[in-house]
């Protein structure tokens, strides 16, 4: 069994094997890490919906990891999301972290997704963690507060609350300032890994699946089911998706989309009315009270 080998030709670009006691892992022998990488968009398209490409990368890896942890279950290989990366990646030669919190690797920048097995039977290790944890990486530069669309960045600091991810997948109500900062962006924001120096220029010419922010909206159920498969069960809850979309509806001032939003008002779920009421004003649009058939 070449378990190196069979993630490699899954996809995965680079396989780190780590010797799991010293990670803080004690039921196993060996810990690897298998990085995929991913491409950043060079345009995103004017009034649909975004995703970022890491939501699709991290299906994929997670698709192929799991298949191959499964094949050799027997032989002592299991699947791991229990295990804190970060601390790892912290003394992990070659590895660094910025101030927007993403670990960085020479090859990829910060546009990797990784997945995590653990052998029951040790591999020889491919790197040691270091002692001390790596310094930050930024040096001088700030480009990631300058370009953070909500401030979340603001100090050096990660302020969660402020970030438009957190709220993407909270199934919340977003705040009014959030709220603003949206644009096209339904799930994911690129703007601190796309200015920073470390990561490679962007290299794709489009999304990796053509998002309609129509079709979220006429059919949010059947929409999040189409995109279950390919970004995962968790952000395409269809009322946390559909919210999202009476964001960008009102962002980009989609009037053709204002007969989906009216409906969207009378919504049972709090978040979307809000949402949709709030897209409407945007628009210009007043407010006229559902009658009692209009709910989604």
């Amino acid at each position: 069994m070449d378990i190196v080998q069979e993630l490699l030709d899954a996809g995965f670009g680079r396989v780190i094997v780590l010797d799991a006691a010293e990670c803080g892992v004690t039921e196993a022998e060996s810990l690897l890490l298998a990085l995929w990488p991913y491409q950043a968009e060079r345009e995103v398209s004017a009034g649909e919906a975004w995703i970022h490409p890491y939501y699709f990368a991290s299906q994929a890896a997670y698709r192929a990891a799991d298949a191959i942890a499964q094949r050799h279950a027997a032989d002592g290989v299991l699947w791991r999301e229990d295990i804190r990366l970060k601390p790892i990646f912290a003394r992990l030669p070659g590895f660094s972290q910025g101030r927007n919190t993403l670990s960085c690797v020479p090859e990829y920048g910060s546009r990797f997704h990784v997945q995590m097995l653990t052998l029951a039977h040790g591999l020889p290790a491919t790197h040691h963690l270091e002692e001390v944890p790596h310094a930050l990486r930024c040096g001088d530069c700030h480009r990631c507060e300058a370009a953070c669309p909500t401030g979340a960045l603001e100090g050096g600091v990660f302020h969660r609350e402020r970030c438009l991810r957190n709220w993407q997948v909270s199934g919340q109500a977003y705040p009014e300032e959030v709220r603003k900062r949206m644009g096209v962006r339904l799930i994911g924001c690129d703007e601190c890994q796309r200015c920073c120096p470390h990561n490679p220029p962007p290299a794709g010419e489009e999304a990796p699946l053509p998002v309609s922010l129509e079709e979220i909206l006429r059919t949010p159920k059947a929409a999040a089911v189409t995109l279950r498969d390919h970004i995962g069960a968790t952000i395409t809850m269809h009322n946390r998706l559909l919210g999202g979309a009476c964001i960008v509806a009102g962002c980009t001032q989609r009037r053709d989309l204002i007969p989906h939003l009216w409906r969207h008002a009378a919504s049972p779920s709090a978040a979307v009315a809000e949402h949709a009421r709030w897209a409407l004003v945007q628009m210009e649009v007043t407010f006229l009270p559902p009658t009692e058939d209009s709910h989604v």
